[in-house]
């Protein structure tokens, strides 16, 4: 009871919030990267190591220093890139960000249905990803950062035939569009119809390798579809693909 009383004052679960709180946004950084799961074993480690300390086994407690000072290296060696944009962000954003509101994913959703309705009626064809908790990072690096508010005439403007980035994907993250021009990664699903076109095999593609909702216009036939998760909906109407992506993000929230 004395060792319990004596780690649970005030300094140590200040300090365990802080702990805890910076470990949560290093996992959100590198969600949907393959070095979450090394930072995963590594926090493994750590709480090892304290086990250990606490129950006086040394030698164990021995091994897993060596462990640590490999690890550190080998981290900065392999994700120094990752490192150096983690610390610029760190730099630039605020301490907790700053979830956009009901109404204003109301108006991103209605925006974004707009603009995809007119293009179907024009037979435009377009390929938007709308991120959600997986990270998108390489993806948005392989287009044109463009970070511009969410607009239904943007969106149409760059989709436009005679866009120079019309052919690409693009990403939306939150409130503003991130990136244009994009290269989303192809299925491989044998399963799905031959008849399906680069736009529509690109969407699958991307809604299996994350989480994000990939919209799809047909430019040859006008249509509307859906991937999520793998799985594509197609011919839907403007006010089905409202009432999914609500579905989709609001229960996200």
């Amino acid at each position: 009871m004395e060792i319990i009383t004596k780690f649970l004052n005030w300094k140590s679960i200040v300090e365990i919030v802080i702990l805890w709180y910076v470990i949560y946004k290093v996992l959100l950084f590198l969600k949907g990267t393959k070095a979450v799961y090394l930072l995963i074993g590594i926090i493994i480690l750590i709480i090892s190591f304290f086990v250990s300390q606490l129950l006086g086994l040394y030698v164990l407690r021995w091994l897993l220093t060596k462990l640590f000072t490999f690890f550190l290296i080998f981290i900065v060696i392999v994700f120094q890139p990752e490192l150096r944009e983690g610390l610029i962000r760190l730099g630039k954003g605020p301490i907790f960000r700053i979830e956009p509101e009901k109404e204003e994913i109301e108006w991103m959703m209605r925006e974004v249905v707009k603009a995809v309705s007119n293009m179907a009626k024009n037979k435009v064809g377009a390929l938007i990803g709308i991120k959600r908790e997986i990270g998108l990072k390489n993806i948005i690096e392989s287009g044109v950062i463009l970070n511009a508010e969410i607009s239904s005439e943007l969106i149409q403007n760059i989709f436009y035939p005679s866009a120079p980035l019309h052919d690409g994907g693009m990403i939306i993250d939150g409130l503003r569009i991130v990136s244009v021009g994009c290269l989303f990664p192809l299925t491989e699903n044998p399963n799905l119809e031959k008849t399906l076109g680069m736009r529509h095999r690109a969407a699958v593609g991307l809604s299996e390798t994350s989480d994000a909702l990939v919209i799809i216009v047909s430019e040859e036939r006008g249509t509307i579809s859906l991937a999520i998760n793998g799985q594509l909906t197609r011919n839907l109407s403007p006010q089905d693909l409202l009432t999914i992506l609500r579905g989709q993000l609001r229960r996200e929230r």
